[in-house]
């Protein structure tokens, strides 16, 4: 199964040469940005410490140790994660009704779609109180693996007081214990954590691994792979997102607003942003796309074949006047400020409007 983890090929030779030589670190710190494979890497590793196959190709993901990681329900293995207060009692029971379905939908999502973010009501931590339940269950003898297993994601989210209650367990973790932290802010981390874990560093996705996941995995159309891999910024996450827009309509758009900037449509363009309210994730997208198109525009009249948006080449080819490759650096650092500006509290339909005149200048300078 570490076949299906794509792009992280140094990763997984280190963890597999651990595994063959004996030498499993007690902590590791498993750091890089989001949808790189970090969680499904841990999992999979908690997995191949305790798969039961005879098989070398381990984990197997048939046998009933890897049936039970998948479905996060092995006894020997423990999840930690970022949660609203879910006021546990001492046995480790969820009190609050509401904490306790948005726990079990987090779960679920993390199993059946673990590429999309889930959000929970209310303001999120790793709380001392599941730390301090989590040291007491490791006192406890192991039920029937060969490794404990603990994954904390998002371990940046500890607090000082949580992260130092953790620390004397992190540096002698019980006898066949491994303990996974997960983060995608490695400076956030305390350097007294850092210091007790082995670092492994998780690179982002290159857009031919991304793209070839899209089409494979996934049946997404070649070009909305591609373009949605060069938007993505090695984010598997992003990128499957992107591609699975409704209908892609967020690449719909941004040929629109292409098209209705080439015809000077801007009262029509006006009326449309003021009957539709699109979030800042949204605008962010747009902007991605638009800047898409405006490379191909730049490369069209040179490597046809190589531009993204080969089904639109068409229309592209009608809006290269001579001297728009002249133009497109300074709009492209356009589109980088407005995506800055929507971090802010911009108002998004003003940065729509801009964004509208901008292309404009672009299409008729």
């Amino acid at each position: 199964m570490f076949r299906r983890i794509k792009g992280q090929t140094q990763v997984i030779d280190l963890l597999q040469r651990a595994i063959e030589q004996n030498r499993i670190a007690q902590a590791y710190l498993f750091h890089g940005s989001d949808g790189v494979g970090k969680f499904m890497t841990a999992l999979y590793f908690g997995m191949a410490l305790n798969c039961l196959s005879s098989s070398e190709y381990r984990p197997c993901g048939i046998c009933a140790s890897c049936h039970k990681f998948l479905s996060l329900e092995h006894p020997d293995f423990m999840y930690l994660f970022p949660t609203v207060n879910l006021k546990l009692s001492s046995d480790g029971e969820i009190k609050e009704a509401d904490a306790l379905k948005q726990y079990q939908a987090y779960i679920r999502n993390k199993i059946e779609k673990p590429w999309h973010d889930f959000f929970f009501s209310g303001s999120t931590e790793i709380r001392k109180e599941s730390i301090s339940l989590l040291i007491k269950r490791l006192e406890y003898s192991i039920h029937e693996a060969q490794y404990r297993v603990v994954i904390i994601e998002n371990a940046d989210m500890m607090n000082t007081q949580t992260a130092n209650a953790f620390l004397k367990t992190l540096e002698e973790p019980p006898e066949n214990t491994v303990i996974i932290l997960i983060t995608e802010k490695l400076p956030q981390i305390l350097p007294t954590i850092i210091s007790r874990c082995q670092p492994v560093y998780f690179k982002p996705l290159a857009q031919s691994v991304i793209q070839s996941i899209l089409f494979e995995d996934f049946k997404v159309d070649t070009v909305i792979a591609k373009s949605s891999a060069r938007i993505s910024g090695g984010n598997l996450k992003t990128a499957i997102r992107i591609a699975q827009d409704t209908a892609n309509s967020t690449r719909d758009k941004a040929f629109e607003m292409v098209r209705m900037a080439a015809e000077n449509m801007s009262l029509e363009h006006l009326n449309h942003i003021s009957k539709h309210r699109e979030s800042a994730d949204a605008i962010k997208d747009l902007l991605a796309y638009l800047g898409i198109i405006a490379n191909d525009l730049a490369t069209i009249n040179h490597a046809e074949d190589e531009i993204t948006n080969l089904d639109k080449s068409d229309f592209i080819m009608s809006l290269a006047h001579p001297g728009i490759e002249d133009l497109i650096p300074d709009y492209l650092l356009l589109l980088d400020e407005f995506s800055r500006k929507l971090e802010g509290n911009v108002n998004p339909n003003l940065i729509l409007i801009n964004l509208f005149i901008a292309t404009k200048q672009l299409l008729h300078p």
